[in-house]
């Protein structure tokens, strides 16, 4: 039986910043994921965005975790020898006066004037529905996530840690030592995303996962090169290729593209993007995110079993929040740290944990 730290379920983007974390502290790790391809964070938007919400509030410790994770990217391009990482900003389009107002009233609280650029109150961007003014988010990334995700892939491959093959829990033995087939680890850190929900460790957490569809797109227009909103975000890949999502399903919790997903995407082109020409579908992609009922990640150790451990829940922020996150698990693991409160599993226990 071969003696490892520690195992990883789930090579998303949580699982894969925490197993590259780990394995910088010269940790020695396996993962296992046979679901890549469906992961939630390959239809992501990959945006890194301090402002979030309709109340235009600063995303959740978005003053510690986004530079965080910026400075994580920018280094990882070196050691993944990629390129996915832009410094980009959104632009905001405003879709009524007085959202613009809204936006004017953030820029004078002392506490987010570094957060919102400059605005102004009428069009000057040609092809965008610009009519009611627009404002830009500072301190905005975009990470591109099929370059990413095929890049950490390659990268775990060439260390021989990356096993694809599905986790099979009745497997999985926790006593005075954990094992799981060949292997005797440490512990077991589960990054499934909504895949939590047929865990039979951490099933009981409070999730309220929700489907996402996004298009990629071909038109000739010409549109600035920022992260652009208004309801919808949409923003250039490449020279007339265009991404655009997302929408939003908490019913059908699959990775199945829809035509009614479709049909609403192509409508809110028309919303952000003026008259596009020859504009046509190149991809149509969907995923599940794992969001939570509290909208914070689950983070932690099994009440009950010793050695198993949740790192999941980062929702539609995986890329922005998981960078921090897993430095700071990490830290936890070695006995430094403590878990961020509001994100520690514990908080659930006593009203959500039913000991079996």
């Amino acid at each position: 039986m071969k003696e490892i730290d520690y195992i990883i379920v789930g090579q998303g983007i949580a699982g894969s910043n925490l197993g590259f974390e780990l394995l910088k502290r010269n940790k020695s790790i396996v993962i296992f994921d046979a679901s890549w391809q469906d992961a939630a964070c390959l239809v992501a938007a990959g945006v890194i965005n301090p402002i979030t919400g309709q109340r235009l509030v600063k995303s959740w410790r978005s003053e510690v975790a986004h530079p965080y994770a910026k400075s994580f990217y920018k280094d990882l391009e070196k050691h993944l020898s990629a390129n996915f990482f832009h410094d980009r900003k959104i632009l905001q389009l405003c879709k009524s006066p007085e959202e613009h107002e809204l936006w004017a009233k953030r820029k004078l609280d002392i506490t987010y004037a570094e957060f919102i650029g400059e605005g102004a109150c009428k069009s000057v961007f040609d092809g965008l529905n610009d009519n009611f003014g627009h404002h830009f988010i500072e301190r905005s990334a975009w990470v591109e996530p099929e370059s990413i995700m095929s890049a950490y892939k390659a990268y775990f491959c060439e260390r021989n840690v990356l096993i694809d093959e599905e986790f099979d829990y009745a497997q999985l033995y926790v006593a005075d030592c954990i094992t799981y087939k060949k292997f005797k680890a440490k512990g077991v850190i589960f990054c499934e995303g909504w895949q939590a929900l047929k865990n039979p460790y951490f099933n009981w957490l409070p999730y309220r996962c929700a489907k996402g569809e996004i298009l990629q797109l071909s038109a000739d227009c010409n549109i600035p090169n920022h992260i652009i909103h208004r309801g919808n975000w949409i923003m250039k890949c490449a020279p007339n290729l265009f991404r655009i999502g997302s929408t939003w399903d908490r019913e059908n919790l699959n990775s199945i593209p829809t035509e009614s997903a479709k049909i609403e995407l192509l409508k809110a082109v028309g919303n952000i993007l003026i008259s596009p020409e020859n504009l046509s579908v190149v991809k149509h992609s969907a995923g599940v995110r794992p969001c939570t009922a509290t909208t914070r990640p689950h983070l932690g150790e099994h009440p009950k079993f010793k050695g198993l451990y949740s790192f999941n829940g980062f929702g539609s922020k995986g890329y922005a929040l998981s960078p921090y996150f897993a430095g700071e698990f990490a830290d936890f693991l070695d006995g430094k740290k403590t878990i961020d409160p509001e994100a520690n599993l514990n908080r659930h226990i006593k009203r959500f944990f039913k000991e079996g």
